[in-house]
């Protein structure tokens, strides 16, 4: 009696099985619609699911469980998914593929940051350190390039020159950046045992510097001190990239565009280059075109629209970046993950710089925030309009050209200086950028350059010399015009005196103010 009842149970489950096997071919026969691409990840994963769940072993209740699973598995097939439960589970399939990208992304860029900057490369993400400041709340920051290095070694003769060299000054609270392009030609003291002279041009700088051991902190920081001795202001950080950076960067997002403005009506030609536009045109750049016209400057006979040469072609590099760093942090770029990718590997493989890891965070959210071109400024130093004097000129020395100079003479940088101090300076009286005559009215000799050289870091002298007439007064001050009220404010301060509006009888310039130092103030150094 037990093995008949066995085999009642076994023709009983058989003959169970049949049935949903034939409801099963039913249901499948009724459903004509092709399933998504999705339904079909999903039918997948249920089915290794349902694979797993069939594998269980049976116990005394075995036929119970069977029925189920086989109820469970043909009622699917009879009724259709429920179209909220496909989208959930998509939706979870989704999030575990962005989630698996972002770690990939994160992964590399923290490879590429440990390349580029020092410190913990687990900072980048945690981390948002200020940047270091100066006198005016500015962060100052060297961006040099060389035309051949790939960061390991020479690649050829000359190819450790800086042809490219470019102070950023940000302000991290106003959210805005000065962009100052430096002469590579300018004529500089230089202490170069390598090239056997004591003077040169900016770009061997770095080179005399490196050369020594290979140092390449050792070749920024000098380059670093000469440029901001030029500028008159503190260099905090460098950022030295090969010419490859560019190439990549500007593939990587897609190209950039670039408005053509030349004093030529014709547009630009430079036969070295290759490059040809027309004036006003916009041209998309892809980074061969844009390292092009970075590195164009009319060398050749025929060339035209960049007469300024070097100066030109240095206007254009700090077009190209500007156009650069809007795309690359536009919407569009920052969601496509290629591009992502690529920018990744250009920056890791082709940039050194000394920021800290823990800067990064700062860095993005300032770039982020410079997007408008408002907040973006070009200080120049030749063609500045306005009818502005140009503040570097050629240099030559009985014909021979050696480089630029500062109109003021060889080594002056005072009018550089001071032009720049008024663009960047947080001092009201700096930003007035006034021109003071320094008299001696003490018939001590000597005092007016002693004076002068005590003004000389806050303002702008002019001219020093005598006055027409000696007096015992230790300080006048002469207002020659109400357009530097915030200067005569601070020299009355200073002094403790009231300016006198008005010439002073018997001297003409073309001075704001005009300063005497009679015989009281000799006795009292």
């Amino acid at each position: 009696m037990k093995r008949m009842k066995t085999t009642d149970g076994f023709v009983r489950r058989s003959n169970r099985r049949a049935e949903y096997d034939e409801l099963a071919i039913r249901a499948q026969a009724r459903n004509t619609t092709m399933a998504t691409p999705e339904e079909e990840l999903i039918n997948d994963i249920e089915a290794s699911l349902s694979e797993l769940d069939d594998s269980t072993p049976v116990d005394s209740t075995g036929e119970q469980q069977v029925s189920r699973r086989w109820e469970r598995k043909h009622a699917k097939a009879e009724k259709p998914k429920s179209k909220k439960k496909i989208a959930k589970r998509v939706a979870i399939i989704v999030v575990l593929i962005i989630v698996a990208v972002a770690g990939y992304f994160g992964v590399k860029l923290l490879m590429a940051g440990n390349k580029v900057f020092k410190g913990n490369p687990l900072s980048m993400l945690m981390k948002n350190e200020r940047l270091a400041e100066d006198e005016n709340g500015r962060t100052n920051i060297l961006i040099f390039g060389t035309s051949g290095y790939s960061m390991s070694e020479d690649a050829w003769d000359g190819a450790m020159l800086t042809d490219s060299i470019m102070v950023a000054s940000v302000d991290q609270d106003k959210d805005d950046v000065y962009l100052m392009s430096l002469p590579r030609d300018l004529y500089v003291k230089n202490n170069c045992p390598t090239l056997g002279k004591t003077a040169g041009k900016l770009n061997e700088v770095f080179y005399c510097a490196y050369s020594k051991d290979k140092d390449e902190k050792a070749g920024a920081e000098a380059l670093m001190l000469k440029s901001g001795e030029i500028l008159g202001l503190k260099v905090q950080y460098y950022v030295h990239a090969d010419w490859t950076a560019l190439t990549q960067l500007v593939d990587a997002v897609g190209g950039v565009d670039v408005t053509i403005e030349s004093s030529d009506p014709r547009g630009i030609y430079d036969s070295s280059t290759g490059i040809r536009y027309k004036n006003g045109e916009v041209a998309h750049l892809n980074g061969e075109k844009a390292l092009a016209l970075a590195r164009a400057r009319n060398h050749n006979y025929g060339d035209y629209g960049l007469a300024g040469g070097n100066y030109a072609r240095e206007q254009n590099q700090q077009k190209i970046l500007k156009a650069l760093q809007q795309k690359a942090l536009s919407a569009g770029t920052l969601s496509n993950p290629v591009a992502v990718n690529n920018m990744i590997d250009s920056l890791g493989n082709n940039l050194i710089t000394d920021f800290e890891s823990g800067h990064v965070k700062t860095l993005v959210g300032i770039a982020s925030k410079i997007t408008d071109a408002g907040n973006m400024h070009q200080l120049k130093f030749v063609d500045r309009g306005d009818n502005l004097p140009d503040l570097f000129e050629s240099y030559k020395v009985n014909g021979s050209y050696l480089g630029e100079k500062p109109t003021a003479g060889v080594y002056d940088y005072s009018d550089i200086q001071a032009y720049v101090a008024q663009n960047l300076s947080s001092d009201p009286a700096k930003k007035e950028a006034a021109t003071v005559d320094v008299l001696n009215g003490s018939g001590v000799a000597g005092l007016a350059s002693k004076k002068a050289d005590e003004l000389g870091n806050k303002y702008t002298i002019g001219e020093i010399g005598n006055a027409p007439t000696e007096t015992e007064t230790a300080v006048t001050i002469y207002k020659l015009n109400d357009d530097k009220p915030k200067t005569v404010e601070a020299l009355e301060k200073k002094y403790n005196v009231t300016a006198i509006s008005g010439e002073l009888s018997g001297y003409t310039t073309n001075a704001d103010i005009v300063i005497v130092f009679g015989a009281d103030s000799a006795n009292s150094d």
